[in-house]
């Protein structure tokens, strides 16, 4: 059983050392649930293949099909997928390059391979209610000179597919040149 000293330490709410710290009136340890407007991180994920598939038949959409139903076999997941009147684009992990050589190989379309791609990713919250950041984004890549294959965007993230190199180099300058908006 407690004793009277004990009842009244475990009474007493706040201990003066405690309650007395510079942290607790700052506010020190609250949790942020809204991350601030504009870019507040610029990542690059590396490890893929870039690929290029062109001269597709006619039915165009036929030709799309067998390809995608020949990736999709070889158990090869793909991102980016753009088209084009008869040629369709998309990256895929660097790892699956000899199987989606295959799979490529065996419908006999012709395609181009390239590894050593990656993607920078710009985060924004609401980037594309942001008037202007975009465009800011994709001037300070314009700019550059540097070679892009794919840009892509998400209400909160654009996406540049590049060489390894060349997205290490975009890093650096977007985190340099959009101004201390950019953490990461």
């Amino acid at each position: 059983m407690p004793t009277p000293d004990d009842q009244q330490a475990t009474r007493e709410p706040f201990r003066q050392d405690v309650s007395d710290r510079e942290a607790d009136s700052r506010g020190a340890g609250e949790t942020e649930f809204e991350k601030r407007r504009g870019v507040n991180n610029v990542e690059i994920r590396t490890g893929l293949t870039s690929a290029y598939v062109s001269g597709l038949a006619e039915p165009i959409m036929d030709s799309r099909l067998r390809v995608l139903a020949a990736v999709r076999d070889a158990g090869v997941s793909i991102d980016f997928l753009k088209f084009a009147h008869s040629a369709m684009s998309f990256v895929a992990p660097e790892a699956d390059q000899e199987s989606l050589g295959r799979a490529l190989n065996s419908l006999g379309v012709q395609h181009e391979l390239e590894g050593g791609r990656c993607v920078v990713i710009v985060h924004a919250v609401n980037m594309q209610d942001e008037e202007g950041l975009v465009a800011r984004i994709v001037s300070e890549v314009i700019a550059s000179g540097e070679e892009v294959d794919h840009v892509g965007d998400m209400h909160d993230r654009l996406l540049l597919v590049t060489d390894v190199p060349t997205g290490e180099r975009l890093a650096v300058r977007l985190r340099e040149r959009i101004p201390d908006e950019v953490v990461g």
